[in-house]
């Protein structure tokens, strides 16, 4: 009688699946602890006095200033500055130089002051950041960069810096999934900026200047100043599909200071009017192609090419069941290998709305368990309706080509 010797490699895939959903599910936990209405946690905890300015930098580990807090200071009015009195604000623009000062004055009360928090990896982080390859293996050739960066900064005691990447790729794929889960293993605070819904010269990134009635300061400003890292994950989605009104005016003039760590060092943000460093921003960008961009935004980006692979679909869409699980309070069992296989055929786009619709036909039938007819039925609602809009409806047939060439 023979006996089959343990694999080591499938216990470290299993230590490394196991040590991603322990982290999904202290993350999912602050974030449902987040939505208490006291905004508090469900247990009271005694707190310390909160230390202000560079005591409070030194309680945080590895920081740097974002911006000059005396240069802060003069925009207020303080020292040699001057500035209106924001009561005699009106409409139109002068709401606008308002609600600047006001910012001005959160940003000169915060505790913090103008110290934010930089990353600097760990054993554990980068052990959770090597963990995507068993939830996105198709991405394993930019986590193993990602990786490599860790350890050198790791190593060496330096904030972890990341030249801006994209990665391309077909719809559908996992590209803005995979970004999402990489800020989660960085413990860094994400935004993502859709591309194709922009249409002027880029205030998303940049702002607006206080003259426009719905000024204000763009994303980039936002994450710095409100957040608590100068290394935030900035997801720029389909970064190919600007469409901006005035040609002359592209998103993409931004994007060359941002997407430069020279110039982001200095970069100012059009309604913040003042210097703030960005260059320890991570910049993710997804494409579907290349083409559209001019060479010079393409010369700043490390270039990755992803696309599926059969043999890699089975982690893909056993991290998505689990990630939809995780969110229903793990109500359900993991499915067999059967039902994985039968929704093979689904891109990981699909599959992340498949499955919740799928576990609310099983609740209805009143199992926790997934079966056939629970995947059908979800496929019937979410993509049956656009099959069906392929098709004539009403008493109207259409002619043929050639019955109407007749006539």
């Amino acid at each position: 009688m023979s006996s089959k010797m343990p694999d080591p490699s499938e216990d470290v895939e299993a230590a490394f699946g196991q040590s991603w959903r322990d982290h999904e599910n202290r993350a999912l936990l602050g974030h449902l602890r987040r939505q208490r209405p006291d905004g508090r946690a469900a247990l009271p905890q005694a707190q310390e006095p909160a230390p202000v300015g560079e005591a409070a930098a030194a309680t945080l580990g590895p920081t740097i200033e974002i911006y000059d807090a005396e240069r802060l200071a003069r925009r207020l009015g303080q020292g040699d500055g001057f500035v209106g009195d924001p009561a005699e604000s009106g409409k139109g623009e002068d709401a606008g130089d308002a609600r600047q000062i006001r910012l001005w004055t959160r940003m000169q009360g915060d505790e913090r002051g103008p110290w934010r928090k930089l990353v600097i990896p760990d054993a554990v982080m980068i052990a959770r950041i090597a963990g995507l390859d068993a939830i996105c293996p198709h991405f394993s050739e930019v986590t193993a960069w990602i990786v490599r960066a860790a350890g050198l900064s790791a190593a060496t005691g330096t904030p972890l810096r990341l030249d801006p990447a994209v990665v391309v790729g077909p719809p559908g794929t996992g590209k803005t999934f995979y970004a999402r889960k990489l800020a989660e293993a960085l413990g860094v605070p994400s935004e993502v900026i859709a591309m194709n819904l922009m249409t002027d010269r880029g205030s998303a990134f940049s702002g607006l200047t206080p003259v426009w009635r719905s000024s204000g300061p763009g994303k980039v400003a936002k994450l710095l100043i409100e957040g608590s890292h100068a290394s935030p994950l900035i997801v720029i989605d389909e970064i190919e599909k600007a469409s901006p009104i005035n040609p002359s005016e592209t998103p993409e003039n931004v994007l060359h200071s941002l997407l430069e760590r020279e110039n982001a060092a200095r970069f100012v943000d059009e309604f913040l009017d003042l210097p703030i460093r960005a260059d320890h921003i991570f910049w993710f960008a997804t494409a579907n192609s290349l083409s559209p961009l001019s060479p010079s935004i393409v010369d700043r980006l490390i270039v990755f090419q992803v696309a599926l692979k059969p043999d890699e679909m089975l982690a893909i869409q056993k991290s998505l069941f689990h990630e939809a699980n995780l969110r229903v309070g793990q109500s359900f069992a993991e499915p067999g290998a059967a039902l994985f296989k039968a929704i093979a055929g689904h891109n990981p786009r699909t599959l992340s709305r498949l499955w919740p619709i799928a576990m609310g036909f099983a609740c209805e039938a009143g199992r926790r368990d997934l079966d056939i007819a629970d995947i059908r039925q979800a496929e019937q609602v979410l993509i049956g309706g656009k099959e069906g809009a392929r098709r004539p409806i009403g008493f109207i047939t259409p002619k043929r080509k050639d019955e109407g060439e007749r006539g």
